[in-house]
């Protein structure tokens, strides 16, 4: 894969997988903000963890949401 242990991927995934009529959906800001906790890293671009959970969701036969949004952390004053 990449940058992240792939055992830390695929519990990620099955951890985050909701189930739905349709098949098992993963979110990927929710994903990504769990992968961060487990592997305690920070740093690493939010796009670089969603590729890399989304390959393994997908292989796992999930969907998957990228339902991130830029600078949704930053808080905007009146």
């Amino acid at each position: 894969m990449g940058q992240f242990e792939i055992t830390d991927l695929v519990y990620i995934v099955d951890a985050c997988a909701t189930g739905r009529a349709a098949g098992r959906l993963v979110s990927m800001a929710r994903a990504v903000e769990e992968l961060r906790v487990l592997t305690g890293d920070f740093i690493s671009p939010d796009e670089v963890a969603a590729n890399e959970l989304s390959a393994v969701a997908l292989e796992r036969g999930c969907a998957v949401l990228f339902d991130e949004q830029p600078g949704a952390d930053i808080l905007r004053a009146p």
